[in-house]
């Protein structure tokens, strides 16, 4: 159930809190004051094509937020695990935002596509136009309708939760799958780098016999000078 609708910077609207009761709600004003402007920002909210024209003049951009508590909708907190949204509490906070160029979605806070917010808000409100009743074009909301005719909520219910189980364990799998890969590609670097130092048959000390040839070689060419100087003073 819509609980609260918020309207910013859409179309002539500046700013809107509307606040819903339970049970019948109606709009209603003269022609002009807005009522279909109101429609029309639920309509964006729940994934309607989104267009600059609707940025309300001198405004960067518009957004349109819906609160709705879903006490009595349990598929829909199964619908946002799929999706892997989180869901705190009873209520679903959806969010859109239209800026020159650009749209952007959240469901919950969490970022989202216009296809899954479109998916979630046909779940959460059926928009009735003269020829169109929007959920009964949905497959998903058809499936629901079929289950409850059969008295197949419950097992459908079940069903949602075992496919859930099941993509979380085909997730866990994967991920050991990846850090098994990873283990063994780090197992194999060691190896190599084990080989390479038995190859290089260090022995103790051998550091220090090093670093003195190296400062050795290093004046090499100013102590080949001073052996020419001392020559050439003994002959």
């Amino acid at each position: 159930m819509l609980i609260e609708l918020r309207i910013r910077n859409f179309a002539i609207i500046e700013s809107l809190s509307l606040p819903l009761s339970p049970g019948f709600n109606v709009l209603s004003g003269e022609t002009g004051a807005g009522k279909s402007i109101i429609v029309g920002a639920l309509g964006l909210l729940l994934g309607e094509r989104a267009s600059a024209d609707l940025i309300r003049t001198g405004a960067e951009r518009a957004t349109v937020e819906g609160v709705f508590d879903v006490t009595d909708q349990p598929d829909i907190r199964a619908l946002l695990d799929a999706r892997g949204i989180e869901m705190d509490d009873t209520l679903v906070v959806l969010k859109r935002e239209v800026a020159a160029g650009r749209a952007r979605a959240w469901v919950n806070g969490s970022t989202v596509t216009t296809g899954v917010l479109a998916e979630i808000g046909r779940r959460l409100v059926n928009l009735h136009g003269q020829h169109e009743a929007q959920a009964l074009l949905d497959a998903e909301a058809q499936r629901a309708i079929l289950d409850a005719f059969g008295g197949a909520a419950g097992d459908a219910a079940a069903a949602r939760d075992a496919f859930a189980a099941v993509r979380d364990v085909r997730h866990d799998i994967a991920d050991l799958e990846q850090r098994t890969a990873a283990a063994r590609k780090r197992a194999d670097y060691l190896r190599h780098v084990a080989q390479e130092i038995e190859d290089a048959r260090l022995v103790e000390g051998e550091d220090a016999r090093l670093e003195e040839e190296a400062n050795r070689l290093e004046n090499a060419d100013e102590l080949r000078a001073l052996g020419a100087s001392a020559l050439r003073a003994l002959t």
